[in-house]
């Protein structure tokens, strides 16, 4: 506080009406304080929610997984769940909770059906007696094997040793068996004179039956890669890359999912993935000559070929056998082909060997060859992005294979080797051994500082340590070729990945995730408002695609700053380049889906989530529970902070999507507690005081742990989550300044083992509060003050959106003295009119909206220039002033305005 400030506690709730407004909300105002209730309330839980496919209907799916959010107090535990198609006819559906409201009342539900769900425009869910499955999944486990069975599939998992999956079975069938997670690592990068290689295999140490039918069954393994010593796999003394995987089974599928994660921990100066992939066998029993090869390409196309082909002759085997082999069906007997072919066939080359590569987002290529001691033909076929799927088999069967995201996240990769003999071997490449070797090292040796390239790697923190990525396959056991057509659709579903949906109008009406507005075109300016999010979000989809922002670890992310005179994004200057969900880019993806619906905008939220998580979230190692900030590498700021890693922006995709991955990463940021203690957020510029365990910031910080300990706590139930937030509430309250603590950014001492926060007492500027709530630390609040009751604290909360960007007279009228809070306008400006809205002020309302106004907010870019010739090394589109830091408070700004001050809105 300045010196010989007169203010005190009686002060500083005292002067304007704010406490008493504040403090009259009480538990009564809790609803009112996560957000007035929206004028698209919703008809009563009974009733149940309408769903339809995000894409429109697809031809067909693998099975699908979706969220849907249940009005407070109106759906118990323990109902059950009942989906209907359009028609009328029941579906069968699996449900499961997925987060409780404080009253123990559903919040969030998750719900799964199979592949053999009736595929209509929509369907109806509402609670009800689930229909049961006509082939429903069963799971057992005996020893140290799981076996999942569904009336079509026979699946046998192994829960210990190297080899995850036994054998998938059709029919009494095998169809393969000795599937191996399979790991290639060499000593050195790539430009040196010799290297080393070795092979290593993933062990299972733990295995656990999540789900286990009618609908829908799921196991996850877990366990860490070794290295082989032939004839033995997995058998080394070094266990590196920790891996989970979950396999997902479905009433009357007949493929099953395989999501595999691994955690890198490697030595980055010593360990370079060469490859990293799933490896199965495959029995072939059909005629060479009846063995077939599948890739499927871009826009439905097929490469299509036989183990031993029989056309293109010099001699016609007659077309009814050409015909057979194109179409993948038996040929007529040999003896009713062209004589000269009956006799010569056996002396046509067999090709055992097959590669489908996708070496970039533009270039795939399929090679094959008869034998590793002979050279590859790699001119078999081209295309520039091929949906990930093949086959490998014949006539009486064979696998399906596929990756999602195959030229996405290249370099990707599907091998098959000795299809001319007894057993094939595939393996799907999440890391293709055809490509470079992973090379995880910093981009530089030296640090270059914060003053021009506004970089922060030091002390060597920018480490690629504890990132984490996963793979998303497929497993057909078929019993026959695929014909040309099937293969399009089966590679369809492999790579759109269906996905049902609620209306915004659902979504909002139960008032989930904080404030935020469905769309409102009423007027001419809320139509420019409207527009400019769309065109933005437009834009920046068009850039991943003109920029090429794919790759294993980049895929999801964009840039974060332009650098105009290079007519690129700045990818080489550090801090600039890589997004990493800077200033909250991802949730601004993902409150425009949710108030649109709109298709492109999901995926670019879902890929940036999944990209977040994982490549940004750093999962073990010395920073665990942190995430990394933006830089030129994804890992290579040594900046490591909470408000990357936070629950919050993440609980977008799980609660929409059901998926066990993110729900799994939600849960890592509460290392945090342990990590804080070494690492603190402000260790370069304040030291711990003696007697404080650790020193974080109010905002962003604390914000985050709020996020992370409300979302564990709605998720279990488990109130020790929700009592931490109160105690940390509570001493807020009590601070001198509560919310306005500005000693470097809000710094307070915090006590992991209590969660207790306390005054560092330290002096110095009031009220500078810059970044502390920008990273949705405004909506955690809202949302979190609706369900806990701390009047105190939500007294400090509306006190702090009150005068954060109020005139000097009234903070001096209001607190007895004066200072400048420097709160950027776009950022504070839904915090001013939320106050207003909260306080019956609607000239506070509109001031919010000013200050969005008079910094620049809501103006549209410019029509994007095309920039070509020798000024850029291709064709390419720029707005002058763009960035994404605008992007995303731009768009959050919008959003939350228009909920909490739509009177106001032009």
């Amino acid at each position: 506080m300045p010196e010989g400030s007169p203010l005190n506690r009686r002060t500083f709730l005292g002067g304007a009406s704010i406490a008493a407004a504040a403090l009259a909300l009480g538990s009564a105002g809790r609803a009112t304080a996560a957000g007035t209730p929206p004028a698209s309330a919703p008809a009563g839980a009974a009733q149940g929610v309408d769903l339809h496919w995000l894409d429109g209907r697809p031809a067909a799916t693998t099975g699908a997984a979706w969220g849907v959010p249940w009005p407070q107090g109106q759906v118990a535990a323990s109902t059950a769940f009942a989906l209907q198609d359009s028609g009328g006819d029941q579906v069968p559906v699996q449900s499961w909770p997925l987060a409780y409201w404080p009253d123990g009342t559903l919040k969030w539900t998750g719900h799964a059906v199979s592949s053999t769900a009736a595929l209509t425009d929509g369907y109806h869910l509402a609670p009800g007696t689930p229909a049961a499955p006509k082939q429903p999944v069963t799971v057992a486990r005996s020893g140290d094997e799981i076996r999942l069975a569904n009336g079509v599939l026979d699946l046998r998992l192994a829960a210990s040793g190297p080899v995850v999956i036994r054998t998938i079975a059709r029919s009494g069938r095998t169809t393969a068996a000795d599937g191996r997670l399979v790991l290639m690592l060499q000593d050195q990068p790539d430009d040196t004179s010799s290297t080393r290689h070795t092979s290593w295999s993933g062990v299972v140490e733990s295995a656990e039956i999540e789900q286990s039918g009618p609908v829908r069954a799921v196991v996850r393994l877990a366990g860490h890669y070794r290295q082989d010593t032939p004839p033995r796999y997995g058998n080394g003394g070094r266990a590196i890359l920790p891996w989970t995987m979950r396999v997902y089974l479905g009433a009357g599928d007949e493929s099953l999912r395989v999501m595999h994660e691994f955690v890198w921990d490697g030595d980055p100066s010593k360990d370079f993935v060469r490859g990293l992939g799933l490896q199965l066998d495959v029995p072939m029993s059909d005629q060479p000559y009846n063995r077939h090869i599948r890739f499927a390409g871009p826009d439905k196309g097929v490469w299509g070929e036989s183990v031993v082909g029989l056309t293109g002759l010099r001699r016609d085997p007659g077309a009814a056998v050409r015909a057979a082999q194109i179409a993948g069906t038996a040929t007529p007997p040999v003896s009713a082909w062209d004589a000269t072919v009956q006799k010569g066939w056996q002396d046509l080359p067999a090709w055992a060997d097959f590669s489908l590569v996708q070496h970039s987002a533009a270039q795939a290529v399929v090679w094959k060859r008869t034998s590793a001691a002979s050279a590859w033909l790699k001119h078999a076929g081209f295309a520039d992005r091929a949906p990930g799927f093949g086959y490998v088999g014949g006539v009486s069967g064979g696998l399906g294979l596929g990756l999602r995201d195959f030229w996405q996240q290249f370099p990707r990769a599907l091998d098959i080797r000795g299809a001319a003999g007894d057993t094939a071997t595939v393996t799907l490449w999440s890391w293709s051994p055809h490509a470079g070797a992973m090379d995880l090292r910093a981009y530089d040796a030296a640090s270059h500082g914060l003053d021009l390239a506004y970089e922060d790697d030091r002390y060597g923190f920018g480490l690629s340590t504890g990132m984490a990525r996963s793979t998303d396959m497929q497993l057909w056991a078929l019993d026959t070729t695929p014909s040309r057509d099937a293969v399009g659709v089966l590679a369809g579903a492999l790579a759109s990945r269906p996905q049902l949906v609620a209306d915004p109008t659902t979504y909002h009406g139960v008032g989930v995730f904080g404030r935020w507005s469905l769309p409102d075109r009423s007027t001419s300016g809320r139509r420019q408002l409207e527009d400019s999010l769309a065109s933005n979000v437009a834009f920046y989809a068009g850039q991943v695609e003109q920029r090429q922002w794919y790759g294993f670890w980049d895929y999801g992310d964009v840039m974060h700053s332009y650098d105009g005179d290079r007519h690129v994004w700045r990818y080489d200057v550090g801090g600039y380049a890589w997004d990493n969900a800077e200033l909250g880019s991802d949730a601004a993806l993902w409150y425009q889906f949710l108030r649109t619906g709109d298709p492109q905008t999901f995926h670019l939220a879902r890929a940036m989530t999944r990209h977040v998580t994982e490549t940004d979230m750093i999962r073990t190692g010395p920073f665990a529970g942190l995430g990394s900030r933006h830089d030129v590498q994804h890992y290579a700021d040594g900046g490591k902070e909470p408000r990357v890693s936070e629950a919050y922006t993440k609980r977008f995709m799980y609660y929409l999507t059901a998926d066990e991955f993110v729900g799994d990463a939600m849960r890592v940021p509460l290392q945090l507690d342990t990590t804080l203690l070494k690492y603190p957020p402000l260790r370069d510029y304040l030291a711990t005081p003696a007697g404080v365990p650790t020193v974080i910031r109010i905002g962003p910080d604390w914000y985050a742990l709020v996020s992370n300990w409300l979302t564990e706590w709605e998720r279990t139930g488990d109130t020790k989550w929700r009592d931490r937030i109160v105690t940390g509430m509570r001493d807020i309250a009590a601070l001198p300044a509560g919310l306005f603590t500005g000693q470097q950014g809000g710094a307070v001492g915090y006590d992991p083992a209590t969660g207790h926060i306390s005054d560092l007492k330290l002096g110095g500027d009031w009220g500078k509060v810059n970044l502390t709530m920008v990273f949705c630390g405004e909506q955690i609040m809202w949302e979190t003050t609706g369900l806990v009751d701390v009047p105190e604290f939500r007294a400090k909360l509306l006190e702090f959106c009150r005068y954060v960007q109020a005139p000097a007279a009234e903070i001096t009228a209001h607190f007895g003295f004066k200072f400048s809070t420097s709160a950027p306008g776009v950022f504070y400006s839904r915090m001013t009119a939320w106050a207003g809205e909260q306080t019956g002020e609607p000239a506070v309302q509109q001031r919010g909206w000013d200050a969005f106004f008079n910094d620049g907010g809501g103006t549209p870019w410019s029509a994007p220039t095309q920039i070509d010739g020798s000024a850029a090394f291709s064709k390419v589109d720029e707005v002058p002033g763009m960035g994404t830091n605008g992007f995303a408070q731009n768009t959050l700004a919008m959003i939350a305005l228009l909920a909490v001050a739509p009177d106001q809105a032009p």
